[in-house]
């Protein structure tokens, strides 16, 4: 079994410095698509661009060759990434990012969030002609460490089922890849549960077993 466990989390490393493989050219090419465009017409706007690239680039720098991070480390790479996409869609998203000072330490694998929150803009706000709001925030209910990111964007849709979902649709392929990884790491308690959001959008939700030991506070 140990041998097992093993391989298994050898085979999710591998799959998150794929993951990682994916995301950062993607992101890199759009943003400095944007720079160039920006650079000419709002230069100001341009700098702070290039400011939070530097910034989601540095909290990212490690993220691929850890098995493991922090809350605080996490909540720092979604924001500097939320504040890339803002500056892009301008006053078509809103977002607000909400970490307890006592969870910023709180170990989590790294790249599991950021994949929802991707979804999230490309599938619900990017679409919507008015864009809408995303928030993400982490919070402890009954010994579980919860994390929500909550978009009002265009929604799962009416007939929408997880566990009758198109397994060659981007969204839903990526949402299978990060349940394999809360398996592998986190045994079969960790979860992942999408559900609709009111009036519009949806809520993701990371659910993962803590101990006492495992929440450490910054005392």
């Amino acid at each position: 079994k140990a041998r097992t466990a093993a391989i298994e989390k050898q085979a999710m490393q591998a799959q998150l410095q794929l993951l990682q493989a994916q995301i950062e050219p993607h992101m890199l090419f759009n943003t400095l698509a944007n720079l160039q465009g920006l650079i000419a017409i709002d230069t100001e706007r341009a700098q702070h661009m290039l400011e939070q690239l530097i910034r989601y680039l540095r909290a990212t720098l490690n993220s691929a060759r850890t098995q493991k991070t922090t809350l605080k480390h996490e909540f720092e790479l979604l924001t500097a990434y939320l504040e890339l996409l803002a500056i892009r869609m301008g006053k078509r998203m809103r977002y607000t990012v909400q970490l307890a000072p006592e969870l910023e330490k709180h170990e989590i694998a790294p790249m599991l969030l950021q994949p929802l929150v991707e979804n999230a803009i490309k599938h619900g706000l990017e679409p919507k002609v008015d864009g809408g709001s995303i928030s993400v925030e982490a919070q402890v209910e009954a010994n579980m460490l919860v994390i929500r990111i909550t978009d009002t964007g265009l929604g799962l849709g009416s007939d929408y089922n997880e566990q009758q979902v198109n397994e060659n649709h981007q969204s839903h392929v990526g949402n299978a890849n990060i349940r394999e990884r809360l398996l592998a790491l986190y045994g079969p308690d960790a979860k992942l549960t999408l559900r609709h959001n009111q009036p519009t959008g949806v809520i993701a939700e990371v659910s993962l077993p803590v101990t006492n030991q495992s929440l450490t506070t910054t005392h």
